[in-house]
């Protein structure tokens, strides 16, 4: 079976099946106000689950950042100007440090800040539909919104 996904629009709610339907999951329609506060609960942990590999990524990068900005710093004190082999090292050191900055600064960051917005987006529908209401017991199996 595959993984389920489904997203929020801004308009309104659509909910869409990428899985094949079996009888061990709980068929669950948003017209019942349970239904949907559980799709809806459902997309917010999705969406904070991506959320949170999007920030891993980030990190790794800022990391690796961090990690060849220490090399560079160090090389800085220790190449000798005089030295052809020991600039070219250094300037291969230089690039390598500005491709990782443009990675972490660039797609990346734009990846964790489209992330964000989808994840505050249900987080907000959650809240605008299901702020306040006890949610009974979750169904038994997989939940699978239309």
């Amino acid at each position: 079976m595959s993984i389920l996904r489904w997203g929020v629009l801004t308009a309104g709610i659509a909910f869409a099946l990428a899985a094949q339907p079996t009888h061990s999951l709980a068929q669950m329609s948003p017209a019942d106000p349970y239904a949907a506060c559980w799709c809806l609960k459902q997309a917010v942990d999705d969406t904070n689950t991506d959320l949170a590999a999007k920030q891993g990524a980030l990190s790794a990068a800022q990391a690796h950042l961090n990690e060849l900005d220490g090399q560079l710093a160090q090389a800085r004190a220790t190449s000798d100007v005089d030295n052809p082999q020991s600039v070219a090292q250094f300037r291969q050191l230089l690039a390598q440090r500005d491709a990782a900055f443009k990675q972490s600064n660039g797609d990346i960051v734009a990846a964790v800040q489209a992330a964000t917005a989808r994840y505050n987006q249900a987080v907000a529908d959650y809240n605008n539909r299901c702020a306040g209401r006890p949610l009974p017991p979750p169904p038994p199996g997989p939940l699978v919104c239309r």
